[in-house]
């Protein structure tokens, strides 16, 4: 009150309002905290997303173009192919020297000599742009022609592949029922009426085979004696698979200068040590493959070869050669396989595979 009687009143503001508790303080700070926070792990789970999704993106792009590169690698290795089939080069004969024009790649002057000899090449490699092609070529009568095969043709390749022998007799009869012309059954085997074969819907193909696969149309052929197949006991042999031995190209005459091993041995009476002189001899002197002295260039150099053995031989069938080629960049794989007609200066492809690899 003051002097004059007059009462005078202060506004005091609550303690509330101009000065907050401090609990309210620390609570503000530590939603402030809690929502930087947030804040700071949201923006760093999508810094990492897309950190992520960059890297995957750019993975993905990468393998994409070595796949496109070791693709055009591996085709291009079928042209370096049709190249050496082409190419004429002078034999130089026994202990002669290899003329070269300029700028001759002498690779593939050898490679072109060898396979005009009939000569299997392999494991050629060549360095192109970012990467690599890896080649061979093989003469694909260095297998048998399976649309060819005698009975005792048959009972050789199916002893080698460990098939048990109280089958061979349905599956030659069985064979022969499906390419020969006519409805006429064997005794073991099957035609059209048969009901493995109206159980499946489709006839006795009554021609020669279009490829070996189709092996497996026929009764009593199947996945095991083809392609092969671990032993069902442990004291029976795997089976080994027919399909590597085969082919459905070439007259039937087996080049061996590039058949394997087991390819020779299924020839009728043949013995291991002819197999075992023809793979020594083939190499040349110096025993090194693809080089100039390969080859075997007669029969009668092979001691132990009968003249019924020697019509079923060659030294130079090469009308048909198959062709693998496998690009590869950073890693990345990818196969062409091909059957090439090279009849006189023509080249054209009768079968072509190709695909990525693991």
């Amino acid at each position: 009150m003051t002097e004059d009687g007059h009462e005078v009143r202060a506004l005091v503001r609550p303690t509330s309002v101009l000065c907050p508790p401090s609990s309210v303080v620390r609570s503000q700070q530590g939603s402030a905290l809690v929502i930087a926070l947030w804040v700071l792990l949201v923006l760093a789970i999508l810094i990492g997303t897309f950190a992520y999704d960059m890297r995957i993106e750019s993975e993905v792009t990468t393998y994409a173009r070595n796949r496109y590169k070791a693709e055009y690698l591996a085709r291009a290795g079928v042209e370096w192919a049709k190249l050496a089939l082409a190419k004429k080069v002078a034999d130089p004969g026994e202990g002669g020297e290899l003329i070269l024009e300029e700028g001759d790649d002498e690779v593939l002057a050898i490679a072109a000599l060898n396979i005009s000899r009939g000569v299997g090449v392999s494991g050629v490699k060549k360095e192109l742009g970012e990467g690599t092609f890896e080649l061979s070529l093989l003469p694909e009568e260095g297998r048998r022609n399976v649309n060819k095969l005698e009975d005792a043709d048959w009972e050789e390749i199916l002893d080698q592949a460990n098939v048990p022998e109280e089958l061979w007799p349905e599956l030659i009869d069985c064979f022969n029922d499906w390419i020969d012309e006519g409805d006429a059954m064997r005794l073991n085997g099957a035609e059209s009426d048969d009901s493995f074969y109206k159980g499946r819907g489709y006839k006795c193909k009554n021609a020669p085979l279009d490829t070996v696969e189709e092996l497996l149309l026929i009764k009593g052929f199947h996945e095991g004696i083809v392609f092969g197949e671990p032993a069902e006991k442990p004291d029976e042999p795997p089976l080994l698979g027919i399909a590597p031995w085969l082919t459905t190209w070439g007259e039937g005459k087996v080049n061996v200068n590039t058949a394997s091993a087991e390819v020779l041995l299924t020839i009728p009476d043949i013995e291991q040590e002819s197999v075992d002189e023809i793979l020594e001899r083939r190499n040349g002197v110096d025993g090194d493959p693809n080089t100039m002295d390969d080859g075997i260039k007669d029969l009668g150099q092979i001691p132990g070869l009968t003249a019924a053995m020697s019509e079923r031989l060659s030294v130079s069938e090469r009308k048909y050669v198959r062709v693998i080629s496998m690009g590869e960049v950073n890693d990345v794989r990818y196969g062409v396989w091909a059957i090439l007609q090279a009849d006189g200066g023509n080249t054209k492809a009768v079968f072509w595979r190709e695909e990525q690899m693991p």
